[in-house]
């Protein structure tokens, strides 16, 4: 097939792909899926509770705050909740990748990339449930940062708070 060919074939396929339409993303409710990542960062978190002075970062990382008041979450409108975790998630993915830069070590880095990859599917999952909305209002509460397992704490924290319980609400029958 010479270049002609080649050339018509690409046009053909690229007309293909411009008449196709993404489906919207169906809500993912399957409470496995959210089990495996907090597992995946737990995992990691516990990889590097033997950590030595490679783990200090030459600068403070701002991480969203994990402590979640119960009463006062379930008190919340969606809207709220959703820019509370879309923001937390935001934080976290900013910080893990400032971390992947600053990290000298090659299996830091393989464990800092495992965790973005985390983040990025944790981000699709909230994407399913219409979470990616505006920051939220007043600012989210925040904690600095300066080391490997303190960020890898956080990021674990974080899956098991805001980010459960804004997945468990949003699946059930009756969500707002």
């Amino acid at each position: 097939m010479g270049r002609a060919g080649l050339c018509a074939l690409l046009l053909l396929l690229l007309r293909l792909a411009a008449l196709t339409h993404p489906s919207p993303l169906r809500p993912i409710c399957d409470t496995r899926v959210v089990e495996k990542f907090i597992k995946e960062a737990r995992d990691t978190e516990n990889a590097m509770d033997s950590c030595s002075h490679f783990c200090n970062f030459s600068e403070v990382l701002t991480v969203p705050d994990t402590k979640v008041n119960f009463n006062e979450w379930k008190k919340m409108d969606r809207q709220r909740q959703a820019a509370e975790v879309w923001g937390g998630q935001t934080l976290l993915s900013a910080a893990v990748l400032r971390a992947w830069d600053l990290v000298a070590d090659p299996s830091l880095g393989q464990q800092l990339g495992r965790t973005y990859s985390n983040l990025r599917s944790i981000s699709q999952v909230l994407r399913s449930h219409n979470a990616q909305v505006e920051p939220a209002s007043s600012p989210l509460p925040t904690l600095a940062v300066q080391t490997l397992p303190k960020l890898l704490n956080v990021h674990s924290n974080f899956l098991r708070g805001r980010v459960r319980l804004f997945l468990m609400d949003a699946c059930q029958p009756e969500a707002r």
